[in-house]
Formats: C-alpha cells, structure tokens, sequence
C-alpha cells in the first residue's frame, strides 16, 4: 500500500486567492487587537495625566495654604506628601504606557508594510 501517490494531480493545493484572504483575515485579527490595546493605553494615560494635574494642583494649592516649612502642621505635610507621592506614581505609569504606545504604534507600521492603509490607520494609530 503507498503512502503517497504517484498519479499526476494527485496533489493540489489552495486556491492562491482563498490564501490571500485568509492570510490577510489573519493579519486583520493581530491588527485590531493591537489597535485595542493601543485605544486601551491611550485611555489610561490620558486619565493618568489627568489625575496627575489634580495631585500636583492639590499639593499646590495645600503649599500656599499652609505655613512655611518648618511651622506646618503634620496633616498637611501629610497630605503635601502624598500629593506628591501620587504624582510622580501617575508620572513613572504615564512614561511606562507612552513606551507601550509607541511599540504598539511600531507593530501596527510593520503589519502595515511601513505605509499607510486605504483607511489611514496606521498614522491614526501612531500618533500619540
């Protein structure tokens, strides 16, 4: 019994369309995931950014509010600190979220073929 036969035709292969289809269905998978990825980081440093403006506008407002260093109360060099605290926490996720946005933008050229799709995508989703 042969494993394989030695008839012409006897093996075919795919259509090259249908491949093109399912490979481009393949890609299109990868790419809008990124693409939410990508939407998700962006929506995260932006409220990031947000929050970070309220810690440093609460940590101001409590500096002019209170004495001079050295006759202010502890709970409002508590509160100063923790303004503080929580800005540079928001600061170093912003920086770390800004790196990801930019690998996630990378991937997306390279998918892409490094131009920009019928639909103008890759520039929407590079740009920060």
């Amino acid at each position: 019994m042969a494993i394989l036969s030695l008839r012409p035709g006897a093996f075919r292969t795919r259509n090259p369309g249908r491949d093109a289809e399912t490979d481009q269905a393949r890609t299109e998978t990868v790419r809008n995931a990124i693409l939410m990825a990508l939407a998700d980081a962006r929506r995260e440093r932006d409220g990031l950014k947000q929050r970070m403006s309220m810690y440093y506008a609460q940590a101001a407002t409590m500096l002019d509010a209170s004495d001079d260093y050295a006759r202010r109360e502890k709970a409002d060099e508590m509160v100063i600190r923790t303004a503080e605290q929580g800005a540079a926490a928001a600061r170093r996720r912003v920086a770390a979220l800004d790196a990801q946005i930019e690998k996630f933008g990378a991937l997306i050229l390279q998918l892409d073929g490094n131009s920009v799709g019928a639909s103008g995508e890759a520039d929407e989703a590079t740009s920060a």
